[in-house]
């Protein structure tokens, strides 16, 4: 019988047949081995099997859920339940990894005795390269910092010891920050592995699943199998250009410039002092569990929209 991997990678999808090979193409493109993938859909409809079955990899694994749940917390779990590997790691269906992200994670994990690791990624969106999401910065921590679910690896039992990946409609955060906060809160730690090693793509500013043609992780993965060195360089290259200009742009001395940064630096104040004062009353208090719970609802129906999925079930 052959021996337990030592990662288990969970991937959760949804009717994303395209992207999700690219996904699974970047996985199996990983320099550590030693893996297996559960593939999770959320009773999908589209042939996204048939695309798991096309790799013919024994490592592949390919299991639909009935019912949709509306976002990667069911999945997610589904696949712990069914998880061999020491370790757990995530991928959304439409993000890349570099073929170092194992590695380099599996590596960081055991030399510092962690309990959760993630690594730095960039945000990709159809004008370039949107933001890149590392460690928080000095004087925060991780119950008010997450980084995606794509950059993590944690210890399988993790997820256990803190009540696994909870529902959507039932939590005022995006389920990731929601785990995240939650390990923290337990009192296990978690470290930053300092390398860039996802791509995410949002699906929302990509229109995904009301886009057509090749999706642009395509050209991103053909680089990343050619010269994967070279793609990284060039995305860092990208992010440093991007905020010369903004922070060029902030120096500008127009009225019409002025008045425009004064405006935004307003609306950040006062988002600041609202966060500030909702961390200090407890976002799990009442009234504002409610009123944080309803206005995440809205936010992820304006998400889904976006994306070209229809309305959550409630």
């Amino acid at each position: 019988m052959a021996s337990d991997p030592l990662v288990t990678v969970i991937v959760a999808t949804y009717n994303s047949r395209g992207t999700l090979a690219l996904t699974l193409r970047s996985v199996l493109n990983q320099a550590w081995a030693d893996f297996e993938v559960w593939i999770v859909g959320d009773a999908c409809t589209d042939d996204s099997a048939e695309v798991v079955a096309s790799f013919d990899d024994r490592r592949l694994n390919w299991i639909n859920l009935s019912l949709n749940s509306g976002s990667g917390s069911t999945p997610n779990n589904e696949g712990l339940r069914r998880a061999r590997g020491k370790y757990a790691s995530y991928l959304g269906h439409d993000d890349l990894w570099f073929p170092w992200h194992l590695s380099a994670a599996v590596k960081h994990i055991e030399q510092t005795g962690a309990d959760l690791v993630h690594s730095m990624c960039v945000q990709l969106a159809p004008w370039g390269v949107f933001d890149a999401i590392g460690p928080p910065r000095d004087g925060v921590h991780y119950d008010l910092h997450t980084n995606r679910s794509s950059t993590w690896l944690h210890r399988r039992e993790v997820a256990a010891e803190i009540g696994g990946w909870r529902d959507l409609k039932s939590i005022a955060r995006a389920v990731d920050a929601d785990f995240m906060r939650r390990v923290h809160l337990s009192g296990q730690r978690i470290e930053f592995v300092p390398t860039l090693s996802v791509l995410k793509f949002g699906s929302a500013w990509w229109r995904a699943y009301a886009r057509e043609g090749d999706p642009p992780q395509l050209a991103y993965l053909r680089s990343m199998v050619t010269d994967p060195i070279a793609l990284r360089d060039q995305v860092l290259f990208d992010m440093a250009v991007a905020y010369t200009r903004y922070y060029r742009q902030l120096g500008k001395s127009t009225i019409r410039v002025t008045f425009c940064d004064a405006y935004q630096a307003l609306r950040y104040a006062i988002s600041s002092i609202g966060r500030t004062f909702v961390d200090w009353y407890g976002r799990e208090r009442w009234p504002l569990a409610r009123l944080l719970l309803h206005l995440n609802r809205q936010h992820q129906g304006r998400l889904r929209r976006e994306r070209g999925l229809p309305p959550m079930k409630k």
